[in-house]
């Protein structure tokens, strides 16, 4: 448990990440353009080829789908400033500040997944008013599993950072999953359809993947109509508190271990 004094410190390294938030317009003007492009473009566009035979409208399926694939690309964004900060030796001064590493780790990975809740609320908002799920509890309940969801995504990238050291290979790897996790979900398709293509391998790891827990569980929450859940809610939310919090405690534990004078190597 913390104390009254490192819960206190936690808040100043959130603060502190949500002050370089604000300073990052690029990186705000780009995810919102992205986002503008995908929800009155793209998404528009495919919603009228394909058939409606899922129980519920696919441009409302993808909607929530979308979200979901801006939180997790977010997310990954937030935290991989991390890696930026080694070569910039932002770590060492945090270092020789008066705090606990895992204060700092703890501080880092919350105010990692808040800027990230604070950055796509608006979007979350949009999305949902065009579902007719724009509720006080659909809302809250919707935030609350986003960040959930966030703090999985931030500490999974800075366990990543701690463990390579190099914003080369970091990038690299990243860039990578980005692609994959996103299409090995059931952020476009539902998971029924995905099984029935007879890919087991491709089937199970859209059934493991977080990014499709997120966004079935969304989807459950303010599309009643929508049948397609190959697992229960329970079962989802259980997943995601147990994910996101298993690698929180490991990200603190790798920033308590391993974080040595800062520095790539």
């Amino acid at each position: 448990m913390l104390s009254l004094h490192e819960f206190k410190a936690v808040l100043r390294v959130v603060e502190w990440d949500l002050m370089k938030l604000k300073r990052q317009k690029a990186f705000m003007a780009m995810r919102t353009a992205w986002f503008i492009i995908q929800t009155l473009v793209f998404e528009y566009a495919i919603s009228k080829i394909t058939r409606p035979d899922m129980g519920v409208d696919y441009f409302e399926f993808y909607l929530l789908g979308l979200y979901t694939a801006l939180l997790y690309s977010a997310s990954i964004a937030r935290a991989y400033i991390i890696a930026d900060e080694f070569d910039d030796g932002v770590i060492d001064y945090h270092l020789s500040l008066p705090l606990k590493r895992s204060v700092l780790a703890a501080g880092r990975v919350i105010g990692g997944a808040v800027s990230t809740i604070i950055f796509t609320v608006p979007m979350m908002v949009f999305i949902l008013y065009l579902v007719g799920g724009l509720e006080p509890i659909s809302l809250l309940t919707s935030i609350a599993s986003a960040f959930a969801f966030s703090t999985g995504v931030v500490s999974f990238v800075v366990i990543i950072v701690m463990k390579l050291k190099s914003t080369d290979t970091t990038d690299i790897l990243f860039g990578t999953l980005d692609a994959i996790l996103v299409r090995l979900s059931s952020v476009f398709y539902p998971l029924p359809v995905i099984k029935a293509l007879n890919l087991p391998a491709y089937y199970y790891l859209a059934l493991l993947n977080p990014l499709t827990h997120f966004a079935d569980f969304l989807r459950a929450l303010v599309l009643p109509e929508y049948f397609l859940l190959q697992l229960t809610l329970a079962q989802s939310i259980l997943y995601m508190l147990g994910l996101g919090t298993g690698l929180l405690v490991v990200a603190i534990e790798l920033f308590e271990r391993k974080l040595e004078a800062g520095g790539v190597r």
